[in-house]
């Protein structure tokens, strides 16, 4: 998910996807918020609050990687009547919870809202999907809130809820059909488009990319990739920007990373 920086691109597309993309920054970044941070610490403490353990993510930087994870995260799930609640939590190596990003999506995976807490990029807040197609956003940056809204026409995605939606459009995917979604951008109280269409795959794999529809925006951001076991339809590998940012010469930079995850549970949701 490369590089999408703001001296790159005109303002218009010069932040980072939530979720996917993030923006350069310093350690002059804004603290987070309060609620954001109490998000953070109440999942630190107790991870298994945000539901079943689905699976975990070893996160290598891009290119090539070798020895220990950047970072690791996880996948956890609470089901209700209707609706899944997914979670995913990003940790530093000593174990800090850094990023949570939450969705809640019908079991055709349809998103109904999306929320994260970014400790790197000093901010939280919450999207909110009505009718599939319209955006209310509540951004929190540093203790400054602001709000906006958007009219799509394309579906709806965030990181929590991308596989699931690639995976419940499998088979049309697969017969070579391409598919536009919108890509959440809280930090920028935007969306983006991506093209997912099916990519070249090694024996008993199958993948796709997700390529961003803007040539300004493919101009900064390379496809990201995912691949399934194609039997189980496990994912197995990621390809590309990450949430958390990368510590480098005391700032903080964007992360193009190689995922490679541990299954734990016998299905994805």
């Amino acid at each position: 998910m490369p590089n999408l920086m703001s001296h790159l691109l005109p303002s218009s597309v010069s932040m980072p996807l939530a979720g996917l993309l993030a923006a350069c920054g310093t350690p002059a970044n804004p603290a987070l918020d309060s609620a954001g941070a109490a998000t953070l610490a109440r999942l630190q403490q107790a991870a298994e609050s945000a539901g079943a353990l689905i699976y975990q993510g070893a996160v290598f930087a891009l290119p090539p990687h070798g020895g220990a994870p950047l970072f690791h995260y996880e996948r956890r799930i609470q089901a209700a009547a209707d609706t899944l609640l997914a979670t995913h939590l990003t940790r530093e190596a000593s174990g800090e919870v850094v990023v949570s990003e939450a969705a809640r999506f019908t079991p055709d995976y349809q998103l109904q809202r999306f929320e994260a807490a970014h400790k790197h990029g000093g901010y939280s807040g919450s999207v909110v999907v009505t009718g599939g197609r319209h955006l209310r956003y509540t951004l929190n940056r540093g203790g400054e809130v602001s709000s906006a809204t958007e009219d799509v026409s394309d579906p709806v995605v965030a990181g929590p809820s991308l596989h699931g939606f690639i995976l419940t459009h499998w088979e049309a995917l697969a017969a070579g059909q391409t598919i536009r979604v919108r890509m959440i951008v809280l930090a920028k109280k935007e969306s983006y488009a991506f093209t997912i269409r099916r990519a070249e795959a090694g024996p008993g794999r199958t993948a796709f990319s997700i390529t961003p529809a803007s040539l300004l925006v493919r101009l900064a951001v390379d496809p990201l990739r995912v691949e399934f076991d194609t039997t189980s339809r496990h994912v197995l590998r990621y390809q590309g920007r990450v949430p958390p940012l990368q510590r480098e010469n005391g700032k903080l930079k964007t992360l193009d990373a190689d995922v490679a995850y541990t299954q734990h549970a016998a299905n994805y949701r």
